[in-house]
This record gives structure tokens, sequence and C-alpha cells, in this order.
């Protein structure tokens, strides 16, 4: 076998791999099964909005609440770092919504300007305890609260004080950590927690849009 159809097959076996290595990538994140669904819930930035008003888009969700102190601060200023490794383009294809599990204590005011600090693209939902309840079982998202105690001064450190929140008592949650991903068909696809890679994240991400 000559040079030139050793250099032949050499080039073929690499384009092979790469589309074989591109179809895994594209594969990467599934689309599950009985997880998911459409829902409406009031919206940081004003009225109503619906899982349905994002199609096309990909959609990153978290289920949370802004008197947590430790994973969802965290989690939040993750996705905006992410969201910086993205292209204007790309960024304008994505959708980040913060569902909030404390029904008594987040206002939608209070939301947007939490949000705000990691990111003004992104948007909080909250609405009646039961309606939440709703979205959270779509998606197998657990919640529950702990404790019955006022959040003291050194625990909401990470919070944003608002002089125009109710001055009810702040609860501690259990929740799901879970970032969940929706594609732009609105079809969830898996998830991203806390500690996955940026890089990684983005790559998924990028993927999706590119469909």
């Amino acid at each position: 076998m000559n040079k030139i159809v050793k250099l032949i097959l050499s080039i073929s076996l690499g384009l092979s791999l790469n589309l074989v290595t591109g179809s895994f990538a594209s594969a990467q994140m599934p689309i599950l099964k009985g997880i998911g669904g459409d829902f409406t819930l009031t919206s940081s930035k004003g009225g109503e909005v619906s899982l349905t008003d994002f199609r096309g888009k990909v959609v990153l969700m978290f289920f949370g609440y802004t008197n947590c102190a430790d994973i969802c601060p965290t989690t939040m200023a993750h996705v905006s770092q992410m969201m910086r490794k993205l292209s204007p383009n790309q960024q304008a294809q994505v959708q980040v919504l913060f569902v909030s599990i404390d029904s008594e204590y987040d206002t939608p005011k209070h939301l947007n300007k939490y949000l705000s600090y990691f990111d003004p693209s992104f948007i909080g939902l909250v609405d009646d305890e039961e309606k939440v309840a709703e979205v959270a079982k779509l998606y197998s998202a657990e919640f529950s609260k702990l404790a019955d105690e006022r959040v003291t001064t050194q625990y909401k450190k990470l919070s944003v004080e608002d002089g125009n929140a109710p001055k009810k008592k702040g609860y501690l949650f259990s929740h799901t950590a879970k970032i969940f991903v929706i594609d732009g068909k609105g079809r969830t696809r898996g998830f991203f927690y806390t500690g996955t890679p940026l890089i990684e994240m983005r790559d998924e991400i990028v993927g999706l849009l590119k469909g």
C-alpha cells in the first residue's frame, strides 16, 4: 500500500471518528420520559409566564428560595459564570428560571432583585404553594420545610435584603439541587449540578442549540 493510499485511508478514518464523536456528543442528553411538562406561574418580571413561552430556547430551571444561604446562591452564581462562556447570540437562546418554593416570603419583586445580582436576564417564578408543588411534582423536584425558626441575620448573609418583602418568618427547606435542562421543544433532557464543570455545561447547551 503506497503512502498516498495510506494517507487517504487515514483521513477517511479520522473523519469517520469525528462524525461518530459528534453524534455521541449530540446524544449525551437523551429525552427523559415522564419528567416535565408545561406550567404557568407568576413571573418576577411581571404577569404570568408559561414554559411554552420559551419554545425555541434551552431552559435551565432550578427550584430554590432566596433565604437559602448556600446551595441556591452558589448554583445561581455557577450558572451565571456558565452563561458568560456563551456568545451573545447563544445567551439570547438560553433562559434561566428560578422557581421559588417559599411562597410565604418570596414576592415577584424580591425575586427580581435577588436574581439581578446574578444576571438580569434570569426570571424568578413564584405562586401559591399548591401551584408550585404541582410544578415540582411534574419534574420530580422534592422539597420540604424543615424548621419554623426566624432566619437570623447571619444565615441571611447571602440573601438579598428587601425592605418591601413581607415581614414574615423565614424557613429552612430541604430541596432538590438539580438544574433541569429543557430543550427548545419543551422536553426535559437531563440535569446539571453546581459541581458540573462549566465547560461541560456550555458544551451540552451548545449541542442542544445546534439541534
